[in-house]
């Protein structure tokens, strides 16, 4: 291994400054696995933990995540726009920006927006994300690196615990709300893209090493039609178990309305 791997020397430097050759960890190297390894550590105590709380244990729990998850990105703009290193594809345009955002207003208030945002798209992007890693190239002690993989694992840690814990429920009927966030996310995105020729929501191209890569080398000009076809089979995965779960389910009589709970939720 390179020991400019291990260099303190790009601590501090941005991601979207250039870095010398050979200095990046490396996709699913032994460093890419530790820290994975360490990260799916930290997500299943993390996971136990909220399985194991009572209810203001919970609130408590989501809402270190989410006030988490909010700091590590402001701190990130910030630390862009003090060292003058800010540029069109820092935005918070992303897929995980945005479900940065969601997992913050979830914390605070779950709803059924922000509820099934995250299972439909949320969780399984952050988890790619740590997986095939665009910062790759980056070196493993620089604290870009390591702000993008914790983000990315509380993402998907809150997720999952909401999941395991059994207060967050995914209902096909929500689809629609989920749609109409990415619409939009997507739509501004891609706006920001023709403007800047940057590429959020990897709507120009795959994220290297990434599957996203070698669905782009083989749609070519269908790329993006190919992602939405893909999206649709991948939400009906996902999807089909809780459908059949909620027919399973036995009929209860419907309660009388002084017996209906208050739903306060969106």
């Amino acid at each position: 291994m390179d020991d400019l791997t291990w260099s303190w020397d790009y601590f501090f430097v941005p991601q979207n400054q250039p870095m010398p050759a050979g200095v990046g960890f490396g996709t699913f190297s032994a460093i890419h696995l530790g820290v994975l390894a360490v990260l799916a550590i930290g997500i299943a105590a993390l996971v136990l933990a909220y399985r194991r709380a009572d209810d203001a244990r919970r609130k408590r729990l989501r809402h270190v995540v989410g006030w988490s998850v909010l700091l590590l990105e402001v701190t990130r703009q910030l630390s862009y726009l003090a060292t003058g290193a800010y540029s069109p594809e820092i935005l918070p345009l992303h897929l995980c920006a945005i479900t940065t955002a969601a997992v913050f207003i979830d914390s605070l208030r779950p709803n059924r927006w922000t509820g099934d945002f995250l299972y439909a798209l949320g969780w399984w992007g952050a988890l790619a994300a740590d997986i095939f890693p665009d910062w790759a190239t980056r070196p493993i002690l620089n604290m870009y690196t390591w702000q993008s993989f914790a983000i990315h694992a509380l993402i998907f840690g809150y997720v999952l615990m909401r999941l395991v814990g059994g207060d967050l429920i995914p209902n096909v009927r929500n689809l629609w709300r989920v749609t109409v966030i990415a619409a939009v996310a997507a739509g501004v995105g891609y706006l920001a893209n023709q403007t800047w020729n940057t590429n959020f929501w990897f709507l120009n191209a795959g994220a290297p090493g990434s599957p996203l890569e070698v669905i782009n080398a083989f749609a070519g000009d269908f790329y993006v039609p190919v992602l939405i076809g893909l999206l649709a089979v991948v939400w009906t995965l996902l999807y089909l178990p809780w459908v059949l779960r909620a027919r399973r389910a036995p009929t209860s009589p419907a309660p009388s309305a002084d017996q209906r709970p208050n739903h306060t939720a969106a």
